[in-house]
This record gives C-alpha cells, structure tokens and sequence, in this order.
C-alpha cells in the first residue's frame, strides 16, 4: 500500500515521527482557524498532543482503521496541513474525508491537491465505492475544496457534530468510485 503520493504542488505522505514538530507549528499557527472546526485542536496545543495525533494516526494505519496523511509543499518540504480517510465502514465500502490546511497556506489549492491525492488512494488502494466529506455548513473554505473536487452536494444533516461553539448542521457531499472513474479522476 502506498504511503507518499504526489498530487500538483503537494505530497501526502502517510504520518512519522518525525512529522511531530512540524504539526506543532503549523496547528499552532492555525488554532483561531482550524480550532472550531476541530475539537482536536485548541489554544495552548502543545508537543505532546501533537506527538499524540501523530502516533493516534499512525496506529489507525496500521489497524488499517483510518489512513491519515501529513501534507507537504513539495518546492520547500514545508508541512502544510493534513488529509485523510477515517471512519472506514469496509462492509459498505465507504470512509470519509477530512483536511485542514495551516492558516498562512490557505487559498492555495493545497486542500484541494490533497483531497484529490487521498481520494484517488482511497477508489484505487482502499477499494472504496463512495467517500464522503461533511462540512460545517460555515465553513466556505472546506465547502469549496468539496465542490472544486466535483462531489455531489447530498443534503444537510441537521446538529450532526458538536463544536466547541455547540451543535451545528453540516453539509454532506460525496464522490462515488464510479463517477470518479468517468471523469478519470476526482476533480
């Protein structure tokens, strides 16, 4: 199973220790942002958290649970953010998909570089049928990355998660393994 893919001007790279420091710095750079959006993630996240989500991901791989990835610019090495597939349900071959991109890196195309990367793993390695990507129905930046990848917009799921603002609607959009394989790949 593949752990480095390339996509544009990203990589997505299945998660090492060495990526721990990196995290750090761009989750503490990004926390009014990513913050609440992520329950993860919160003002004074420090080393050994970012060591913990690391390690949590790279346990998830190899349970083969969730296949989490570190995104990296690939003109400076840099890590820009994360991307990957969780909740995998193999029965009904379907996973989700969740990004976040540092705060200084936004608007970039990074998100969408990534997403497009995992997508392809996820038909082409994982074998799944249908990725799904849940969005809280405020957050425009990963409403357009869902859209400029060419999901389908499904419907809002009224108080499915809970924010540290509290419950809030998302917007649920999938990618069916067959529509990303007319269009050659996932848009």
């Amino acid at each position: 199973m593949r752990t480095h893919l390339t996509e544009g001007h990203v990589s997505v790279r299945a998660y090492r220790e060495d990526h721990i420091d990196a995290l750090l710095a761009a989750v503490s750079e990004s926390i009014p942002e990513v913050a609440q959006y992520e329950t993860w993630c919160h003002p004074g996240f420090t080393r050994e958290e970012a060591a913990e989500y690391v390690n949590w991901w790279r346990k998830a791989w190899e349970a083969r649970a969730a296949f989490y990835f570190a995104v990296i610019e690939e003109e400076t090495g840099e890590l820009v953010g994360s991307c990957g597939l969780a909740g995998i349900c193999a029965e009904h071959r379907r996973a989700g998909l969740g990004y976040w991109i540092r705060s200084s890196r936004t608007g970039h195309g990074f998100a969408t570089d990534a997403a497009r990367a995992v997508m392809s793993f996820g038909f082409e390695e994982l074998d799944l049928a249908r990725i799904e990507i849940e969005v809280s129905v405020d957050n425009t930046a990963s409403l357009r990355v869902a859209e400029k990848l060419g999901c389908q917009r499904e419907g809002v799921l009224q108080q499915r998660l809970i924010l540290p603002s509290g419950p809030t609607d998302t917007v649920m959009f999938a990618m069916l393994q067959d529509r990303a394989a007319a269009v050659g790949r996932p848009k």
